[in-house]
């Protein structure tokens, strides 16, 4: 448990809100209460994320390559919001094999045996083939996940759009040339590294998009439009909405008192229209029905061209 922060105004945008649902983002910056803040179960998956965190600071401070963290770094474009966010860790440099090797050896007594034999076992297997080898320092993003979003960032080879961001920020604010989004699954433990670069046009593009069009409506005081109740993925599926889903103004902007409430209404129609579109993938025929469901699709801003069929 823990009490509510007071809401207020405030003129800068944290990076992890970058990428965000653009109405949530404006009602905040104005100071509008949040009509659904997090619950006690999201609170404690907070945690939960910041206990995985603190574990690859460990290890990372235990292999002597931990160079700083937590720290706060801002980033402003002329005549825009500034961005401001804290960023994970920053590590690189030479590795202390033998401060490594003695950890696992009289620090891992509370773990399972196994577990020892296998730390000692991989400082071995990364000591051959890095023994020369002085590692470049980089920002590190720590964040886990469920399997189910593992596999997806896994299979595509690409991080979050807005962890992307988040972690683009602090190449910007460090003038650092790289960094890794590094997903941890809570599942199975597995582990996962996507790099991104300063630079990289399409991630610059996005970043000072994003921060361009909060600023102007933050200036010129416009409201922006809801979002959509349903999207459609990269691989042509439509999907739930999670700007919608996990909105801080859910009851306020779309009339749903919890995001179960949202799911019932929604699972239905992703079921329905995701039929639909299997069906148009398979050129089969429309029933009657598959074409009253394109016509609703309409409704919810999605659009799809198979062929000459839209």
């Amino acid at each position: 448990m823990r009490e509510d922060r007071k809401v207020e105004p405030r003129s800068r945008i944290w990076a992890s809100e970058l990428g965000g649902s653009a109405i949530d983002l404006w009602l905040k910056l104005k100071g509008t209460t949040p009509t659904n803040p997090p619950n006690q179960r999201s609170l404690r998956k907070f945690e939960a994320g910041n206990l995985w965190e603190a574990i690859v600071g460990h290890v990372l401070q235990r292999a002597g390559i931990l160079i700083s963290k937590q720290k706060w770094l801002a980033y402003q474009y002329d005549g825009l919001l500034p961005v401001t966010g804290k960023l994970d860790y920053i590590a690189g440099g030479n590795i202390d094999w033998a401060a490594a090797r003695k950890y696992a050896s009289e620090e891992l007594d509370w773990m399972p045996e196994v577990i020892k034999r296998g730390t000692l076992s991989i400082i071995d297997g990364l000591q051959e083939q890095f023994f020369m080898v002085s590692l470049k320092e980089i920002v590190l993003e720590i964040k886990s996940c469920s399997s189910f979003m593992f596999d997806v960032y896994e299979a595509t080879n690409k991080p979050s759009p807005q962890h992307e961001l988040q972690a683009y920020h602090y190449l910007k604010a460090t003038n650092m040339e790289e960094a890794h989004i590094v997903y941890v699954c809570k599942d199975d433990c597995r582990m996962l590294e996507l790099p991104i670069f300063l630079g990289q046009e399409d991630i610059e593009a996005k970043y000072k998009g994003y921060i361009s069009m909060i600023s102007e409506m933050v200036k010129n005081d416009v409201k922006p439009p809801l979002e959509s109740l349903l999207v459609l993925t990269e691989a042509g599926k439509v999907s739930s909405n999670w700007k919608v889903e996990y909105s801080q103004y859910l009851s306020m902007l779309y009339n749903f008192n919890t995001p179960m409430d949202y799911r019932l209404k929604v699972d239905p129609l992703i079921g329905r229209f995701n039929r639909v579109l299997g069906r148009l993938k398979e050129s089969k025929d429309l029933t009657e029905d598959n074409k009253k469901a394109l016509q609703e699709m309409k409704l919810y801003n999605l659009s799809i061209t198979y062929g000459h069929q839209d």
